[in-house]
């Protein structure tokens, strides 16, 4: 499993969390229009290099210790959640259990079972399996698979509004969040990245990327791109050939490409020399992206604000609609199981899987919250 970002129209960056579904079922679709790209190569002015002043440290040990919350299996019991409006006590209950109607039930998870707050703006798992979910205002939830624990900053966290998590290399969970922040937990303590270390300056971190070098990629909304390696941070933004400042996505593809998803201005790939963007100009459905999957076959798919687009290996994009079957045009995020079949998560209409033939969709009749 896997913001409140202000954008037009004015909705929550990948407040859907990434989708793992073991579900079959298929339907028709119309087929697909395609389109013809052509795609321009700009050489960049090199980014600025900027040395990381110390970070600040913050130790649990020396810190309250995070709120454990047991998983109830029937009603009774409460604890305190710090809220926009002040504290409030939750009672706790145990999850609800629908029938998905087909081959799984579904479990939901809310403040009633121990969850930091209600409000997800994103959702990841770690190397051990266990689940993390950055919340809006309650800071961040560790779900072990029998009971959560929630970090806020009165553990150590940079701000408690938290819009993106990622694992590296070496078992560092990182934190986007609200203020342009940056923790980095090691399982004992948070080191926090401020504006002072000069990480690009904006409110929100809205993705977090290790590269296969073990650099770290941080997406802003609206100051563009920091890359950090462990010593300085370098800054990119659309004066060193960026499409655009609002990043919703970083990916790395197969080749060592650095793709980047932009909030109304397309995508840029970065090959460690220069940017190529592309947009509806060059057959790409809509300029505001939410996510990008390569799949296994190399194709590149990015969910839209106006459908989707496949960009394949022959430079050709084909896009797809709710006039081809899929439950909305808006798509937050999608990614590939393990039979190849492609989920998308739609702001409205539930999830829609592809499977290479026909799209068929999941929403509250099949169990879905």
């Amino acid at each position: 499993m896997r913001q409140l970002i202000n954008i037009a129209p004015r909705l929550p960056l990948l407040q859907f969390l990434s989708i793992t579904f073991f579900i079959f079922s298929s339907c028709s679709q119309n087929k697909p229009q395609q389109s013809n790209t052509s795609v321009k190569k700009d050489t960049l002015k090199p980014p600025v290099t900027i040395a990381v002043k110390a970070p600040k440290v913050t130790r649990l040990d020396t810190s309250p210790t995070p709120l454990t919350v047991a998983i109830p299996t029937k009603a009774g019991g409460s604890y305190k959640m710090k809220t926009f409006g002040g504290s409030k006590t939750i009672q706790l209950m145990p999850p609800e259990i629908k029938s998905a109607g087909f081959l799984m039930s579904t479990q939901n998870f809310d403040t009633d079972e121990g969850l930091a707050f209600s409000a997800m703006n994103c959702g990841y798992m770690d190397k051990n399996g266990n689940l993390w979910f950055g919340t809006s205002d309650g800071g961040v939830s560790r779900y072990d698979g029998k009971s959560f624990t929630n970090y806020t900053q009165v553990q150590g966290l940079a701000d408690n509004a938290v819009f993106s998590i990622c694992e590296d290399s070496k078992g560092n969970l990182w934190f986007g969040t609200h203020g342009g922040r940056v923790s980095r937990y090691d399982g004992k303590s948070f080191k926090n990245f401020t504006l002072v270390d000069s990480l690009v300056y904006n409110n929100i971190i809205t993705t977090i990327l290790e590269d296969k070098r073990g650099n770290l990629w941080f997406g802003t909304d609206g100051g563009g791109v920091s890359f950090y390696d462990g010593k300085s941070f370098k800054n990119y933004t659309t004066a060193n050939g960026l499409s655009g400042n609002r990043i919703s996505k970083i990916i790395e593809d197969k080749k060592g490409n650095i793709w980047f998803a932009t909030m109304g201005n397309g995508v840029s790939y970065y090959n460690g020399n220069s940017f190529t963007n592309y947009n509806t100009s060059q057959g790409l459905i809509n300029n505001y992206v939410w996510s990008i999957l390569e799949d296994k076959a190399g194709n590149f798919w990015f969910a839209t604000n106006g459908g989707l687009s496949r960009f394949d290996s022959n430079g050709k994009f084909t896009n797809y609609t709710t006039a081809n079957g899929l439950a909305n045009n808006n798509v937050f995020n999608l990614l590939q199981d393990k039979e190849g079949d492609i989920w998308f998560a739609n702001y409205e209409g539930g999830v829609s899987r592809f499977d290479g033939h026909s799209f068929t969709t999941y929403n509250t009749t099949n169990g879905l919250k």
